[in-house]
């Protein structure tokens, strides 16, 4: 009998409205909790614990985006997920990572590698969601340019000046300076209290570089009124940081995770290349 049931498949599919239609089917007639990945892993309590506490209160778990970039969060997520099942109570989940493709497959100790290389399919029901990115298609408000960096400056110049107040700019670098020096929730406050959002220049260097965006980017994405984007670069969203031509571990699992940064990039913005 299956103890839950695993959705993956590319970004911008439609997962996490399948997940949403299941919670609100279901809720408040067997009662469910509906959690962003994130809260799990951000919790100091526990897993057993923190199970507990979920299973003390609900008989499904909808967990939404299961992420792989942290060793340390999918031994939290693998622990969770053993003692939630010891207490009876059911998964659904969305993924865009199979879980043979997660880092304690490979690397993590000897129960972790065996319950998601061995055990995961026998215990959860694991369905592909394929399709097109749906946000590649959604009404855009904001504005991208994509080239020439004397061209592009001069795009995002002029769509700032005509933008009413609030408003804010910052080159990619003074962005990255401040993701060092302002604690990421304040930061993010920060950034969406505008109501533009101005960007020039990003250029991904170093996987550093990737992971800082990628955390401003979603969580800005998540904002119940998001800022309108406006950002130059010298290269398309897309090709920024590529899964496919990333190493290992770690930088693999974080180009795999910007595949949705990138999905969202292209719902907040339409972008543009520009030629000399």
């Amino acid at each position: 009998m299956w103890k839950g049931l695993y959705l993956v498949g590319p970004v911008g599919t439609g997962k996490t409205h399948l997940l949403a239609a299941m919670y609100h089917a279901l809720h408040p007639k067997v009662p469910c909790a509906f959690l962003h990945s994130s809260a799990l892993f951000r919790t100091l309590t526990p897993p057993p614990q923190y199970a507990q506490q979920l299973a003390n209160r609900y008989r499904v778990l909808c967990l939404d985006e299961i992420e792989l970039d942290d060793a340390a969060n999918e031994a939290r997520l693998i622990l969770t997920l053993k003692a939630l099942e010891k207490r009876g109570v059911i998964l659904l989940a969305t993924s865009n990572v199979e879980p043979e493709r997660f880092l304690s497959a490979a690397f993590g100790g000897d129960r972790f590698r065996r319950f998601l290389n061995e055990e995961f399919r026998s215990h959860y029901k694991v369905v592909l969601i394929g399709g097109d990115d749906y946000r590649k298609r959604l009404p855009k408000t904001g504005r991208a340019w994509i080239g020439d960096p004397l061209q592009t400056e001069a795009h995002l110049q002029a769509a700032y000046e005509s933008a009413p107040t609030p408003k804010r700019r910052l080159t990619f670098n003074e962005l990255l300076v401040a993701s060092t020096e302002t604690e990421h929730t304040r930061l993010v406050e920060q950034l969406a209290s505008p109501d533009y959002l101005f960007l020039s220049d990003i250029e991904i260097t170093s996987t550093d570089d990737a992971l800082r965006l990628l955390r401003l980017i979603d969580d800005l994405y998540l904002q119940p009124q998001p800022p309108t984007l406006y950002f130059s670069a010298r290269k398309a969203p897309d090709e920024w940081f590529v899964a496919e031509t990333a190493r290992q571990g770690l930088e693999q699992g974080i180009a795999e995770k910007f595949k949705r940064t990138v999905s969202r990039l292209h719902a907040l913005c339409q972008i543009e290349e520009v030629s000399l």
